[in-house]
Parts: structure tokens; C-alpha cells; sequence
């Protein structure tokens, strides 16, 4: 193990530890106490990686019943009863769908056909590809997808440097872009739906799918180009003639027409568009229902776009483990009173919409820098936050929407998922990641104080 590694297991059980010793305080239950070591614990092994997320997150619901954090095992599993909890498995089903046909390359190519007259245009028309995947798929296989094109457009160079100076660009845009694009809709990133299950689990109110893209599609629209004109200005790639980028456009590996299953898969992905945006006036229609069925139907005789070998192969177990048991920690802050805890302690703040959304938002970025793992902000932020912004008079569903927008946005630094795809690639260094990707999430602070009031306005959440 690392030192890195055994710090974390060291510090980690010191702090359960002393989470048995400490006796209650500022409100909180014995069981209260317990709750908070044991998520500070958890958090603890995540971020030092300790453990393989999956072996870490089977631990800690072991240990929720063993240490009085949940009466038995059955509620330390509660989390993995929650509908988001298979719509993750759905929704990587649906990428390995994607990623056995050349949908994406295939809409790539006409946005080069069109637009790749320079190595900055390819990379716009790239990071658009990439957000608009996204939107709909998860950013792991979507991230993966476009490096993979990325690097062989970056082989084009015969010289070292040029590769590295590009391919630094690209390595960084993608999965920027991909994350940018996770925004648009709440199926484009579990961190959405998982803010959309927080905010109903505790004030009974939900943002719909529509209410959703009308936040995140304009943010969108105004970050996909902002990143790209920050990028390139940031990094200079090495120049590459139009000429050469029409000899990668037509050496792309894709069949002049569209085979049968790859409009099958346009056909199912269609339909739960039209369904996901129909859930906005039809209760009876479930986002998280027809991910599940939509996937579960790329598997029929005659269809058979996935099969059982391609699914477990591809489907990401960490994201499914860390999201079950992130929402049993969850779950047991309720019942032992830590969430209510933490509300109270939130003090009133008369301020507008405009100055508690950049609040939040900052907020999120810095907390992101301690605890690099966006999938438990929600958990952990969501009860202060809707005790913000009732104190305020804000609808929470706005600054729990905020939250979640900027905490798929995690790349000031390479430490989260995506980011590292790339970064593991070796085009750039830490460093270089937060030259560009600063100015993008102060651009994201601001963008969010003024749009989602708007939003708010329009649907009468405010």
C-alpha cells in the first residue's frame, strides 16, 4: 500500500474511534455522533483511496449496523432500494449500447465535414459532441469515447512536441466538455438525479425533467463555447492544415449508412427522450422507469444490442456501490437527527436569490478541494441548504439544483473520475488543468446567480 493509502485507513479508523468515545454534543444523539464519524470516516478512505471503492463501500455498510448507526443490516442497505441506485446501472448499460455502435462518430464527422477548417475549430466541434452525448450518457464512457478519437487525431503530428502541446488541449477539453454537457438534462449525470431524490426525500417537492433542461441547457450553451475560447487561448495548440484534418474526417472507421442496430439503438434512445420530457406533465411516468425498461430492452431477442457479457463488463460497480451506500449514510444522517442538526445550525440569511445561488455555488468548488468525491456534496449539503433557503425565502429546489450543476462541474483540479481518463494519459500535469478551468467555474458561479433565479421566476420556485 501507499502512504497515501495507509494514512487513510489509519486516520480513518482513529476517527471512529473517537466518534465511540465522544460523548454527544450541540444537539446531536450518541447515534448522532456515531452518524458523523462514520461518514467522516468513510469520506476519509475515499479520498486517500484506501481501499477500491467497491471493497470501501461494502465495509461501511457492514460496519452502519456493527457500530449503532443503523438498527440492522437491512436499513444499513437502504440506499441500494433507491431508484438511482439502477438507474446507474441502467445508464451505463445504455452507454456500452452507444459505444458498440458509431452513433458518435458518426455525428462527430458531419460537425468536422462542416466546421474543421483548424485544430481549434475540430476541438469546438468535439467538445459539442461530447456534451451533447452526455446529456444523455453518462460522463465516464462519454469521456472515454472522445479521448479515444482524440488520440488519433493527435498522431497526425509527426513531431513529439506538437503532440504533446495538442494533445494537452484536447486531453483537458474533453473531459471538461463531457462534464459541461452532464448539466443538460437530469439523465445526462447521477449526481442530478441524486439532487432531484435529496430534495423530494426532504421537502416533498421535485424538479421535472423539462423545469431541469431549462436550467441546464442554457448554461450549457454558454459554457461549451466559453471553455473552448478559454482553452485555446491557455494552451496554443500546434497549428495542423485543413487539408490533413479532412484526411482523419475520412479515414474515421464508419460505415456510410446506418446498420440496423445502430438505428435501433437511435429508436429506444429517442423514445426515452420523449418519454423523459412527457414526465413532465405525466406523473405516472418515472425518468429512473424508463432508463431501467429502455435498457432492459436493448437486451430482447431480434433487438440484442447488448449482451449480458458486454453489460457487466462495461457497467461501472464503483459508481453503483459508492451511490448505494453514499445514500444509506444519507439516509441514517436523517434518522439520527444529523441532518436537522446541521439545518439548525444554519444561520438566517435575508439576502436575493442572485447572492445565495453564488453562494452556494462557490460553496460547492471549495468543499470539492477537501472532498474531491462529487457524488456525496448532495448527501452532506443538501439539509443546509434547504435550511438556507427557506430562511431566505428561496425555493430550495434552486440552490439544491445549484449544488448539483456545479458539483458535476468538478475540474478545477484533475482528482475527480473523468478528468482522470485523461489525465492518466500523461498530456498534462496538475497544474496545468487549473490554468483554464478556474476561470470556468468562476464563469459558472456567476452564470448560475443570474440564470436559475430566471428559471425560478419562470416555473414559480422563487
Amino acid at each position: 500500500m501507499k502512504k497515501k493509502q495507509i494514512a487513510g485507513m489509519v486516520l480513518a479508523v482513529a476517527v471512529l474511534v473517537a466518534s465511540r468515545v465522544i460523548p454527544p454534543f450541540g444537539g446531536l444523539s450518541q447515534a448522532g455522533v456515531w452518524t458523523v464519524g462514520m461518514l467522516c470516516a468513510f469520506l476519509l478512505m475515499l479520498v486517500t483511496e484506501a481501499l477500491p471503492v467497491v471493497v470501501t463501500s461494502l465495509v461501511f455498510c457492514g460496519l452502519m449496523p456493527l457500530l449503532g448507526v443503523t438498527k440492522n443490516l437491512g436499513a444499513a442497505l437502504v440506499g441500494y432500494s433507491q431508484p438511482i441506485v439502477f438507474f446507474t446501472l441502467a445508464s451505463f448499460g445504455i452507454a456500452a449500447a452507444i459505444t458498440t455502435i458509431p452513433l458518435s462518430k458518426r455525428i462527430l464527422r458531419a460537425l468536422l465535414r462542416r466546421s474543421g477548417k483548424s485544430i481549434e475549430s475540430v476541438l469546438l466541434a468535439m467538445m459539442i459532441c461530447c456534451a451533447v452525448v452526455s446529456s444523455i450518457v453518462s460522463n465516464v464512457p462519454t469521456c472515454a469515447i472522445f479521448m479515444a478519437i482524440s488520440l488519433d487525431l493527435i498522431r497526425l503530428y509527426p513531431d513529439k512536441k506538437d503532440q504533446k502541446r495538442t494533445g494537452r488541449l484536447f486531453m483537458i477539453g474533453i473531459p471538461v466538455a463531457s462534464m459541461i454537457g452532464g448539466m443538460m438534462t437530469p439523465a445526462g449525470s447521477s449526481i442530478n438525479l441524486l439532487a432531484i431524490a435529496q430534495l423530494e426525500q426532504l421537502t416533498g417537492t421535485t424538479v421535472t425533467f423539462v423545469q431541469w433542461m431549462c436550467a441546464g441547457i442554457p448554461l450549457t450553451a454558454v459554457m461549451i463555447p466559453l471553455a473552448w475560447k478559454i482553452m485555446c487561448l491557455v494552451y496554443h495548440p500546434a497549428p495542423i492544415t485543413a487539408e490533413e484534418i479532412k484526411s482523419f474526417v475520412d479515414g474515421m472507421d464508419i460505415p456510410p449508412r446506418m446498420g440496423k442496430k445502430e438505428i435501433q439503438v437511435l429508436l429506444i434512445i429517442g423514445t426515452m427522450l420523449v418519454l423523459w420530457i412527457l414526465s413532465s406533465w405525466v406523473p405516472a411516468i418515472s425518468v429512473m422507469v424508463v432508463a431501467i425498461l429502455g435498457c432492459c430492452f436493448m437486451f430482447l431477442p431480434g433487438i440484442s444490442v447488448l449482451d449480458l457479457d458486454v453489460f457487466l463488463r462495461e457497467n461501472s460497480w464503483d459508481a453503483f456501490f459508492l451511490v448505494g451506500t453514499v445514500l444509506s449514510i444519507s439516509t441514517a444522517m436523517i434518522t439520527n437527527g444529523v441532518s436537522d442538526r446541521i439545518a439548525a445550525a444554519v444561520p438566517a440569511m435575508n439576502v436575493s436569490a442572485f447572492v445565495l445561488i453564488a453562494f452556494t455555488a462557490a460553496l460547492i468548488f471549495l468543499s470539492l478541494l477537501l472532498i474531491p468525491v462529487a457524488t456525496s456534496m448532495i448527501p452532506i449539503m443538501a439539509p443546509p441548504l434547504v435550511a438556507m433557503a427557506a430562511g431566505a425565502g428561496v425555493s430550495p429546489a434552486l440552490l439544491v439544483m445549484t449544488a448539483a450543476l456545479c458539483a458535476g462541474n468538478c475540474y478545477l483540479l484533475p482528482l475527480d473520475t473523468v478528468p482522470l481518463i485523461t489525465y492518466s494519459k500523461g498530456y498534462y500535469s496538475m497544474s496545468d488543468m487549473a490554468r483554464s478551468t478556474a476561470f470556468l467555474q468562476i464563469a459558472m458561479i456567476l452564470l448560475a446567480a443570474l440564470w436559475l433565479p430566471v428559471v425560478g421566476k419562470l416555473f414559480g420556485l422563487v
